[in-house]
């Protein structure tokens, strides 16, 4: 992958990644110091203006780049400059609050529309609270954890700026407790002359046929026929996109739990002929490839996510045909 395509990763985490609470509180939450910092996060992300440099650091390897982030009224427009290629591989893209241009990190989370027990349902994957502060980029953060209820998914921790509310910082913890991934700003300028500053042109804007698609995705997924069907599943994921692709036979699911991503393909027994079984992995990133036999024949099948070896594993043995009621419902 390329340098600005790990930066465009972790920066639209930093941007996106809170929309999944976004909903009216209900009266417990709002006495959860937890949940007031995830809804500061979801308003500084959509309604403030800013500037500044990150880093990446994956793997032992820390890349940095410039980012810009502007708000016009529903408007959103976002550019990223790498300071690590040769010339500076630059990425910027534009669109609205509720239909933004996601990465290939998220996958389609960005477009899952959460109701008001949304929180509820994350901390049962997840243990959620306050952990004291930290200083960023040169500002004071409120560090939020994100400690996973079970081994199949990893941990979180986040800064999130006092004064601002955004988020300077997220760190991906294994679950032996280290770091495996961070992305934090070491400079960023909230406001000022930002707030008059027009939209760069030459960004990338979302087609009318995408914001369609967009709205139309605004939901948790509702399939009429599904080829496949994945019976295992850690608690707390949900598939959020699936789609089969009529040239080569492959099938494929986006599953998350509002934070984890993965997806599942399906190889058609044709093509499965001819593809290897492998595992690798790259950061916090696995991706798992290997042969299942369903109904006397043979498929590939692979995992790809931010989620532990044994997970991506135990989801594959449990891939099996869609069954009549699933079709049907």
């Amino acid at each position: 992958m390329r340098v600005i395509d790990y930066m465009r990763e972790k920066f639209r985490m930093a941007v996106i990644m809170t929309a999944i609470f976004a909903c009216e509180p209900s009266f417990s939450q709002q006495t959860d110091p937890a949940y007031d910092l995830m809804v500061q996060m979801i308003n500084a992300s959509q309604r403030l203006n800013y500037e500044g440099l990150v880093t990446y650091e994956k793997m032992g390897n820390l890349k940095s780049a410039k980012v810009l982030h502007l708000v016009r009224d529903a408007e959103i427009f976002e550019q990223i400059v790498s300071l690590n290629s040769p010339g500076g591989e630059f990425s910027s893209f534009s669109g609205t609050k509720e239909c933004q241009k996601t990465s290939a990190f998220l996958g389609e989370i960005s477009g899952l529309n959460i109701n008001d027990s949304t929180y509820v349902q994350l901390k049962r994957s997840y243990s959620i609270e306050t952990a004291g502060t930290q200083r960023i980029a040169g500002r004071e953060a409120t560090l939020l954890m994100l400690r996973p209820n079970d081994a199949w998914r990893y941990g979180y921790v986040v800064a999130i700026d006092k004064q601002s509310g955004l988020m300077l910082q997220s760190v991906l913890i294994s679950l032996a407790g280290k770091p495996i991934e961070r992305f934090q700003f070491i400079e960023i300028f909230v406001g000022g002359d930002l707030d008059s500053v027009e939209f760069p042109s030459g960004s990338i804007n979302l087609e009318a046929n995408e914001r369609a698609d967009c709205k139309k995705n605004n939901s948790l997924l509702q399939q009429d026929a599904p080829e496949w069907q994945v019976d295992w599943m850690p608690t707390g994921f949900v598939m959020t996109d699936s789609q089969l692709d009529e040239d080569s036979g492959q099938y494929a699911m986006v599953f998350t739990d509002g934070l984890a991503v993965l997806s599942v393909f399906i190889e058609s027994s044709e093509a499965s002929i001819k593809m290897p079984s492998f595992a690798a992995t790259s950061g916090a990133t696995v991706a798992l490839v290997s042969k299942v036999q369903v109904e006397g024949s043979f498929f590939t099948v692979s995992v790809v996510g931010e989620i532990p070896s044994d997970t991506a594993k135990r989801i594959i043995e449990s891939v099996t045909r869609a069954s009549d009621t699933a079709k049907n419902s």
